[in-house]
């Protein structure tokens, strides 16, 4: 009797084993946790809301034929289409008009994908999937943790101006910068007495709510300056949030990521007092998992190749030219250069200052965000020698 008896708990538990293996009993700490962590979001994302990835999004859904492979690598390549995690919107990176997405993102992934990493196998060209769109800015890399009921993937990469380091969420990590050299801003209104970062002293600096990174800068960059953390929740009469903080006086001006900044203040009275100031500098990356260790190397190596393209050039200047920046008249010793074809800031600064090392006081002296927005016939002011 005792051997049947033992037997059939020996049974009962190797069943309730596999029950729980297959999934029949969940934390429910761990399958509520994404839902409702709080997150933390950074460029131009209001946050201390809950996450929605997985409460309003629908779940992606793939493109006829598609045929799912755990080697994402190969996947892109096998099915001639690469499935991208965007928030949207989150402009000039990405948005969509009438349901066509548009955006910087848009243009460098078409770039991107057109390299011969991923076009030298049964598709000539790789159709770029937009459709995965989420609403906060931590959702974009979170999403690349997330599979469908069968294990799969419902993404590729994650794509949004990305600044976290790797493992962040834990299994992501991120290529080299695809767009870099860009800064946090100074963002004034219009007669505002605050033109340079010198002025800040004793003045109100606002910055995004739920920016760390931001806050911690002008913490240490502006110590007598007193900290305001401002909402970019919707504001009555679908007024700018940086137009009510500054036109109601609230802040004497905002810091904020340059390329945000000018969809953000674009059709406002508004103005980069200062482009980019001292000691930031903004990589932007695109998110992987851990895994796909070949994915990322392809897409390092079509990354590097697009950077020295004429096209990723003109790409910078049609998203990242802004028209309501402040500049100032050369004064005695200065003078003026009319920037050529062929030219640029580093090649500008050896002949006119004797290095080109001095490139940098050019871009500051221009109030330039980065120094490849430069254009023909563009005047620029020379310092003093």
């Amino acid at each position: 009797m005792k051997k049947i008896l033992g037997s059939v708990l020996f049974l009962i538990l190797l069943a309730a084993g596999w029950y729980i293996h297959e999934g029949g009993l969940k934390n429910p700490l761990n399958s509520s946790q994404s839902a409702d962590k709080d997150t933390v979001a950074v460029n131009g994302v209001d946050t201390g809301n809950p996450s929605s990835a997985d409460v309003r999004t629908p779940a992606p859904s793939n493109p006829d034929g598609f045929v799912p492979n755990k080697d994402t690598l190969k996947s892109i390549l096998s099915n001639g289409v690469v499935r991208v995690s965007v928030e949207n919107p989150s402009r000039p990176f990405y948005s969509e008009d009438n349901g066509k997405p548009q955006g910087f993102n848009v243009d460098f992934a078409n770039l991107l994908f057109a390299q011969k990493e991923f076009t030298s196998g049964d598709h000539p060209t790789i159709a770029v999937d937009t459709h995965h769109g989420v609403d906060t800015y931590p959702a974009v890399p979170d999403q690349l943790t997330k599979t469908d009921k069968q294990g799969n993937a419902v993404v590729d990469v994650a794509m949004d101006g990305l600044t976290f380091p790797d493992n962040t969420p834990s299994g992501v990590v991120y290529s080299i910068p695809y767009v870099e050299d860009f800064g946090y801003s100074l963002i004034v209104a219009k007669g505002s007495p605050v033109r340079s970062a010198s002025d800040l002293a004793g003045k109100t600096v606002g910055v995004l709510q739920g920016d760390p990174d931001v806050k911690a800068y002008v913490q240490k960059a502006f110590p007598n300056s007193k900290i305001v953390e401002l909402s970019d929740a919707s504001i009555e009469g679908q007024r700018s949030w940086m137009s009510h903080f500054l036109d109601e006086h609230q802040v004497d001006a905002i810091v904020y990521d340059y390329p945000f900044g000018v969809s953000e203040i674009k059709g406002t009275d508004l103005t980069f007092a200062v482009t980019k100031l001292d000691g930031s500098n903004l990589a932007y990356k695109i998110g992987v998992r851990k895994e796909d260790s070949a994915l990322l190397i392809y897409l390092n190596s079509a990354i590097a190749k697009v950077k020295q393209s004429p096209a990723y050039l003109d790409l910078l200047r049609k998203y990242f030219i802004s028209d309501q920046v402040l500049t100032t008249a050369a004064t005695g010793g200065e003078k003026t250069y009319v920037v050529r074809s062929g030219d640029t800031l580093n090649a500008i600064a050896a002949s006119q200052l004797g290095s080109g090392a001095r490139f940098v006081e050019v871009q500051k002296r221009n109030n330039l965000p980065n120094p490849n927005l430069i254009l023909i016939g563009q005047h620029l002011i020379i310092p003093v020698r």
